[in-house]
This record gives C-alpha cells, structure tokens and sequence, in this order.
C-alpha cells in the first residue's frame, strides 16, 4: 500500500513538472507585454441603448434611427428596442 502512495505521488510530481516546463517553453518566444513602442491603440466602445451594454463599434448591430446611426450590441436588441420605442 505505501509503494502505490509513493509511487503515485511521483506521478503526480512528474506531471506537474511537465505542465511546468511547456508552460516555459510556450512563454519563452512571446514578447513582453510592455514594449518601447507607443501602447496599442483600442477600439472605441458604442453602448446599447436598450441593455445598456458596451460593445467594440466593429462589432455593432448598426440602424440609422431618426436619422442618426444606433449602434446595438445584436439584432435582438434592436428589434426589442424599436418595439418599446413604438
């Protein structure tokens, strides 16, 4: 019975060094996060008018409304909005 606890906390070990050392291997070649650059530029967030929730312009639902771009997190949304606006 001790012989198959030792012998199982050694896989247990050997596993997690393994986990360990891809982990290091897959970080090695990524750049740091930070470099000397100018930081990256972000996309400007548009928010939904009816669930009040933020989404990446790229992203949006778009309907010209009262002659003006709305922007929508989906389709659902949109619909749902021009029902309660009617």
């Amino acid at each position: 019975m001790f012989i198959k606890i030792v012998g199982l906390a050694l896989l247990i070990y050997l596993a997690y060094r393994l986990v360990v050392a891809v982990r290091q291997m897959r970080t090695a070649g990524a750049p740091a996060y930070r470099t000397a650059g100018p930081p990256p530029r972000g996309e400007d967030l548009v928010q939904d008018p009816f669930c009040k929730t933020y989404v990446p312009k790229s992203q949006a639902y778009i309907r010209e409304i009262d002659g003006q771009s709305t922007f929508f997190c989906s389709r659902e949304c949109c619909e749902r909005y021009l029902e309660t606006k009617k």
